[in-house]
């Protein structure tokens, strides 16, 4: 059997529970980019008060600044890169972290490698890490020179031929850049998985809508885990000590014939670029109930707000958000916006849908 990765933890739907009125809130347009684009990663807010991010459809690295309007491309997009390709060219760039100063790193995961930037466009040098847990890139990083991995290795292969691997958890590594020495910080709960068809072949893959813990830092190396099956944040102090949070009750969303629907056709139409026959017969493992949370994001202040799972895919989104003290207050963001960073005075950015179908870049604040 072939292991296939899930689906659900890269799906984003979330739902409105009832809340006291006073645990209520919303988030109120400041500004927004007046041009759009066909895909966002998340946004990156620089010492200035531009922003940077990457065009994740256009395969283009780009600062803004959201006063003006102005969008600059930094460095090349190439359709090729070898391992001695300097810094300034990239492939598929994903994902953009602030490290130390005005350092920024972006994520290529084409190229599976991290450049470090400064905060005036310029290529600084390629991040040297060495392949520990595979070839994936590291995703995550604090500013006091760690970068952070999910083992999903453990899950996906890597055993002995023929073996299923299926450990209770999946290890966070923590990378010190000094020395590359690495350890695990936290463990996450493995994906629940199930017998997906494709054709005549039986293969196993991750429950689609099922439960999943996601994983961040905070600047200090403040370390946090959202567990998807308790509806909690738990918080890993730097000395190591970890505080429990408490789980929060949540309204369970069925899983409809319509989402199903969705997602076979979402994996119909990724499938096409490998040549698979739309007409192949596909069967793919779901579960009843969507998870309290299909995304999580920190925030400077030491907040994490996850976001809701929703009945329906255009609904307006709402995040619960979470501190070392437990759940705080519920923020509902307008319909088609999408949380996608934080700024350091208290900005919050987010994809906006505008009326064409693609997105752009705009800057809130909490009401």
């Amino acid at each position: 059997m072939k292991v296939i990765p899930a689906l659900g933890a890269f799906t984003a739907f979330a739902v409105c529970a009832c809340q006291p009125a006073q645990s209520q809130g919303a988030v109120a347009l400041d500004a927004k980019l007046p041009v759009t684009f066909g895909q966002l990663s998340n946004v990156v807010e620089l010492a200035d008060g531009r922003v940077a991010f990457a065009d994740t459809k256009g395969k283009l690295f780009l600062r803004a600044d959201l006063k003006t309007g102005k969008v600059d491309t930094l460095g090349t997009r190439m359709d090729s890169l070898s391992s001695k390709s300097p810094p300034a060219q990239y492939k598929f760039p994903g994902w953009v972290a602030n490290l130390a100063g005005d350092t920024l790193a972006l994520v290529d995961f084409a190229a599976q490698r991290t450049t470090l930037w400064s905060e005036n466009g310029k290529a600084i040098s390629v991040l040297p890490i060495p392949p520990f847990a595979g070839q994936a890139p590291v995703m995550v990083y604090d500013t006091v020179g760690h970068g952070y991995k999910i083992d999903y290795q453990a899950v996906i292969g890597g055993g002995e031929p023929g073996r299923i691997v299926r450990p209770d958890s999946i290890a966070v590594l923590r990378i010190a850049f000094k020395g590359n020495k690495v350890d695990t910080v936290a463990n996450l709960r493995s994906p629940e998985f199930g017998d997906a068809i494709f054709g005549e072949q039986t293969q196993e893959a991750a429950i689609v809508f099922a439960p999943n813990d996601f994983f961040g830092v905070l600047s200090d190396g403040t370390a946090w885990v959202a567990r998807g099956h308790e509806n909690r944040v738990d918080w890993r102090a730097p000395n190591g000590t970890w505080t429990r949070g408490k789980g929060r009750e949540y309204a369970k969303v069925p899983v409809t014939q319509m989402d199903r629907d969705r997602v076979l056709a979402q994996v119909r139409e990724q499938g096409k670029q490998y040549g698979m026959p739309q007409q192949l017969k596909i069967v793919y493992p779901f579960a009843s109930t969507k998870p309290p949370f299909d995304f999580a994001l920190g925030r400077p202040n030491g907040q994490v707000w996850l976001q809701r799972s929703r009945a329906r895919d255009d609904a307006p989104i709402t995040y619960d958000v979470f501190d070392k003290q437990g759940w705080r207050r519920e923020v509902v963001f307008p319909a088609g916006a999408m949380l996608a960073g934080f700024g350091n005075s208290g900005a919050i950015y987010a994809t906006v849908k505008e009326s064409n179908g693609l997105r752009t870049v705009g800057r809130f604040t909490l009401k």
